[in-house]
C-alpha cells in the first residue's frame, strides 16, 4: 500500500511541479501584481495545519452525517470508493458520494468523464466532508479579482496550481485518516479508492488507496 500511494503522491506532486513552472514564469514576463498576490498567497499555505484541520472536519463530519441514521438509511451497505466532489474556482467545500467501483484490474485506475463503472449509492450522497483550506483561500479571494489579471488564463493558472497543492495535502489527509482508524465504521471492500474531482470537469482523480 505505501508503494502505491507514494506513486500516487509523486505523480501529484509533478502535477504540482508543472502548475508552478507555469506561473513562475508568467510571472517572469508579467508585472501584473494581482498574479504575483496570489502566487504569494500560494506560497503562504501552511500545509501541516491544513491537513490537521481538514482531518478534524472529516472525522466530525463522519460521526454526525455519515454514521447516522438521518443521513445514512443503509449504513452496513458495502463499498469499495468514496469520490469527493469540490465547486472549483469558487468553492473549497467537498462533498462525499459512495460508490460501487466494477474494477478488478491490478493496475491502478484510471477514471473516465461519466465512467460507467462507477455506480453511485445512496448510503452516503452528498453528505459534507471537509473543506480544502487551500482552494477555501483561493475562492474568498479570487471574487472581485478576476478582472486585474491581464487574461482569464491567468487565473486558470493560478487556480490549477492552488488544485495542485490541495490534492497533495489531500493525500495526506487521508493517509492520516487511514492510519487513525475513522473509516472504521464503514464497511469497506478493498481495495478501496478514494477519488476527487470538480464539479461537472472531468474525470475524477485517484488520490488514495486502502488495500
Amino acid at each position: 500500500m505505501i508503494e502505491i500511494n507514494n506513486s500516487i503522491l509523486k505523480g501529484l506532486q509533478e502535477i504540482e511541479k508543472e502548475a508552478k513552472r507555469v506561473v513562475t514564469e508568467d510571472l517572469e514576463e508579467s508585472e501584473n501584481e494581482t498574479y504575483l498576490t496570489f502566487y504569494n498567497l500560494w506560497k503562504n499555505q501552511n500545509r501541516e495545519d491544513n491537513i490537521n484541520l481538514m482531518f478534524e472536519e472529516l472525522k466530525l463530519n463522519i460521526d454526525k452525517y455519515w454514521l447516522t441514521q438521518k443521513y445514512n438509511s443503509d449504513i452496513e451497505k458495502s463499498f469499495n470508493m468514496i469520490y469527493f466532489e469540490h465547486g472549483g474556482l469558487y468553492g473549497g467545500e467537498l462533498e462525499a458520494f459512495a460508490v460501487d467501483f466494477n474494477y478488478s484490474n491490478v493496475e491502478l485506475p484510471e477514471f473516465e468523464t461519466m465512467d460507467g463503472r462507477l455506480e453511485y449509492l445512496d448510503n452516503i450522497s452528498c453528505l459534507p466532508a471537509f473543506v480544502s483550506p487551500t482552494l477555501y483561500h483561493l475562492t474568498e479571494n479570487i471574487q472581485g479579482e478576476e478582472d486585474n489579471f491581464d487574461d482569464f488564463l491567468d487565473v486558470n493558472n493560478i487556480y490549477e496550481l492552488f488544485e495542485a497543492t490541495a490534492l497533495i495535502e489531500i493525500n495526506k489527509l487521508f493517509e492520516k485518516a487511514n492510519e487513525e482508524n475513522i473509516f472504521e465504521k464503514l464497511n469497506f471492500k478493498k481495495p478501496f479508492y478514494f477519488a476527487i474531482g470538480e464539479h461537472d470537469a472531468g474525470a475524477p482523480k485517484l488520490i488514495y488507496v486502502v488495500e
